[in-house]
């Protein structure tokens, strides 16, 4: 049994610090944070692990672009899951608009009378969907594809993108690829979708199976970073499940809760039964807010990593 030591705090403190307080002092939330960290960089210096980072919820107006982006950068990730929620507001921010403060407690009716849309305590204006719907409509009449997965299709927009801090971009840059399975839900997959009535769209988002099926099936280790739930925590999950190779390396970031026995809130243990998370698996529920544990993580591994060079993998779509 160790004791706790409580957590020491200092002027000029860096955050990697703080994270080595918390999992020495503190208990509940914050020790799992700090767990969280050590479980992260296991898998970064695991150099036959594949790290997926799977993201739900507004993460883009709550301000996490660049985060996510850094992810990439930093080769602390392979493979990208994400909503078409997120992809939307991402080439929002890559068009020029953007997302604003506000607050929760505004009254909507006179929001929606000033062309305004409320994401909790930040307001995206009407025009920003406006100017997506007309550049994501020019830009498709300039990707001439054959039948490709969405993750391709993805991969092609990237490198028409100008905005260095454009995650769609980064991710082309970077050959990581982003899988977006439910695409449709999102006003992205609906100006697709018009789009597709005027002239034909090459999308087949059933290639995507294939692509990281093979990609968890070639993979001597596997890890992620389940950021919120929903289709993209499914998604890694399943692909799992099908190769019969689960998880050795795991962090859930979730609010969600298990009893009412939705993917979203469902424990990393559970996962086990399943065979989603391997029996040994290096696992941890972290229940927090993602726009406040995210960039703690972020920041931490960024000083521990900061001399330690991870090889980049290159899948075989991309060679």
């Amino acid at each position: 049994m160790k004791p706790v030591n409580h957590v020491k705090v200092q002027p000029d403190m860096k955050i990697n610090d703080l994270i080595l307080q918390m999992k020495e002092g503190a208990g509940f939330g914050a020790r799992r944070l700090a767990e969280a960290v050590d479980i992260f960089e296991s898998m970064i210096k695991d150099q036959d692990t594949t790290i997926f980072l799977t993201l739900a919820g507004a993460l883009i107006p709550g301000g996490m672009r660049n985060i996510i982006a850094e992810f990439i950068k930093n080769n602390y990730i392979d493979v990208l899951i994400t909503t078409g929620a997120i992809l939307t507001h991402d080439l929002v921010e890559a068009f020029g608009f953007r997302h604003y403060h506000g607050r929760a407690d505004l009254n909507d009716e006179e929001l929606q009378d000033k062309g305004l849309n409320r994401i909790y305590n930040i307001l995206l204006p009407n025009e920003a969907y406006i100017g997506l719907e007309k550049r994501i409509t020019k830009i498709l009449g300039t990707i001439n594809l054959e039948s490709v997965s969405t993750r391709k299709f993805l991969y092609e927009l990237g490198k028409l993108l100008d905005d260095k801090n454009s995650i769609i971009k980064v991710a082309a840059d970077y050959n990581v690829p982003i899988f977006c399975p439910a695409i449709s839900d999102s006003v992205l997959g609906y100006h697709i979708w018009s789009y597709s009535q005027l002239r034909k769209v090459p999308i087949d988002v059933l290639k995507e199976h294939k692509e990281i099926v093979d990609i968890a099936f070639e993979s001597p280790k596997k890890g992620a970073l389940i950021c919120g739930g929903g289709v993209p925590k499914h998604f890694v999950a399943l692909a799992m499940q099908v190769t019969g190779k689960g998880l050795n390396y795991a962090i859930q970031i979730t609010m969600d809760r298990p009893e009412p026995g939705g993917v979203s809130g469902a424990s990393l243990q559970e996962a086990v039964s399943w065979n989603k998370a391997d029996k040994a698996a290096k696992k941890d529920d972290v229940i927090c807010d993602i726009t406040i544990a995210l960039p703690i993580i972020l920041a931490s591994l960024m000083t521990r990593l900061k001399n330690y060079q991870r090889k980049r993998k290159i899948f075989e779509f991309y060679e």
